[in-house]
């Protein structure tokens, strides 16, 4: 037999009272963090300190112990009245189930006996915050909210990839129509350069021995090879805008808006530097650590021919290790830069503070979508390439080149749109997770006027 309770407490019953400025709460407040998607207002759930209001002391009740369930009451102490549901005949009589408690046999298995909460119920004197629990007495988590092509909480796999076709289909004019613009432009330009120096790299072609195996078409792959060349400069440097415009894009469809060409454009337009040169300023890295590679992996082998080959095997990962690393590091300034319209550097040493420690799950998720784009764009340029190709054997030198043209701007295209709408989403991604960003993010949704 146990001993009577001293807290004069009822069995099942909160000791105290819920403390009116924050019940449910955790007692911490998450600081507020800069975004680009406008400030909610102040005062609104989950914004600014919990209002100062004193807690009512504890109320005692009074009277004497009160026994448990199971107890016998101390010789000479009135008897309590029944909690609701009970019988109101007084206590139980030892060894005896109280009334409303199913007798053995009684009521059939699966229904609930009277006086017994039922499923989703919550009894007498038990604790009723919150929703009901989940399956398997998980916890109950509401649904995010989902104002725009993705729901308002850190993403998935799955929710990126589905979102970066979310997009297309969201804001067709911009996502599609306008990159594509951009892209086209760019591989013309840069077909034209091609074709403008390929005189000298034909000369270069000429110079080689007759055993190179060009059959006397030197001339037509010069031109073929310089078109290619011209418009992979050019489409690296107009690949940095493009992103850039799928970016304020995407960051306006994830609240639900869907922004003119003219409003993206005067917004990265005046960016469009930062973008470019931030590309250029990763090209010139990777040259520049490639050539102290190769400059090492020379002086070595001018020491010892084994000493050489020794370097030149470790020289080759460590290139592609820095490379990834710092691709990956660095893999969110352009949307860093096209929406947060900050200092060019402040933006770069933030984004290297914000993916700290997400290094591998972002990783994961560039080489899924490098892979499978890679299959994509290959799919698409070898038609193009083999009819090129053709023509080009059969003398069609204009048709080969605009044959192989067009097969670049196409896998050009695909690319773009879906990585950048990758980066695009995990930049939003990172910043829910690590700055709170969907609170705010509802919060500007909730302020957008209805369509």
């Amino acid at each position: 037999m146990s001993t009577p309770d001293a807290s004069g407490t009822p069995d099942g019953a909160a000791p105290d009272s819920p403390d009116p400025r924050g019940a449910g709460t955790t007692g911490e407040q998450s600081p507020q963090q800069p975004g680009g998607w406008g400030t909610p207002t102040y005062a609104r759930p989950g914004y600014g300190p919990a209002a100062d209001v004193p807690a009512p002391p504890a109320v005692q009740p009074p009277g004497p112990p009160q026994p448990r369930y199971g107890q016998y009451a101390p010789q000479g102490t009135p008897t309590p009245p029944a909690p609701y549901g009970q019988g109101q005949q007084g206590r139980p009589a030892p060894g005896q189930p109280g009334y409303g408690q199913g007798q053995y046999g009684a009521g059939q298995y699966g229904q609930p006996q009277y006086g017994q909460p039922q499923y989703g119920q919550q009894g007498q004197g038990q604790p009723g915050y919150g929703p009901p629990a989940g399956f398997g007495n998980a916890p109950y988590v509401p649904p995010a909210s989902k104002p725009g092509i993705v729901p308002l909480r850190p993403l998935t796999l799955g929710e990126i990839f589905d979102g970066s076709f979310g997009a297309i289909r969201h804001n067709p004019r911009v996502m599609l129509g306008m990159s594509t613009l951009v892209v086209v432009v760019a591989t013309i330009v840069g077909a034209l350069l091609g074709y403008a120096f390929s005189g000298y790299v034909a000369d270069a072609f000429l110079a080689l021995p007759s055993e190179a195996g060009f059959g006397g078409m030197e001339s037509q792959f010069a031109t073929m090879y310089s078109t290619l060349a011209g418009t992979g400069i050019t489409t690296a440097l107009a690949t940095p805008i493009v992103s850039g415009l799928l970016t304020v894009s995407i960051g306006q469809s994830v609240v639900g808006r869907r922004v003119t060409v003219g409003e993206v454009w005067s917004q990265v337009g005046r960016r469009a530097w930062f973008l470019v040169g931030f590309s250029l300023l990763l090209s010139l890295a990777s040259g520049l650590l490639a050539a102290l590679l190769v400059l090492l992996a020379v002086l070595a082998f001018s020491v010892d021919p084994a000493l050489g080959g020794v370097t030149v095997l470790v020289a080759i990962p460590v290139y592609v290790v820095l490379l990834v690393w710092v691709g990956v590091r660095t893999g969110l300034v352009p949307p860093a830069l096209a929406l947060e319209r900050q200092p060019f550097w402040a933006t770069v040493r933030r984004v290297w503070r914000l993916t700290r420690g997400s290094f591998w799950r972002l990783f994961g998720i560039y080489l899924l979508a490098y892979v499978a784009i890679y299959v994509v764009t290959q799919i698409i340029v070898t038609p193009f390439s083999l009819v090129g190709g053709i023509a080009l054997g059969a003398g069609q030198e204009f048709v080969g080149n605009l044959v192989s043209t067009l097969g670049v701007a196409i896998s050009t295209i695909a690319s773009t749109l879906f990585l950048g709408s990758v980066v695009a989403l995990l930049y939003v991604d990172v910043r829910m997770r690590r700055e709170g960003l969907d609170v705010e993010l509802a919060a500007a949704a909730s302020e957008q006027p209805p369509a």
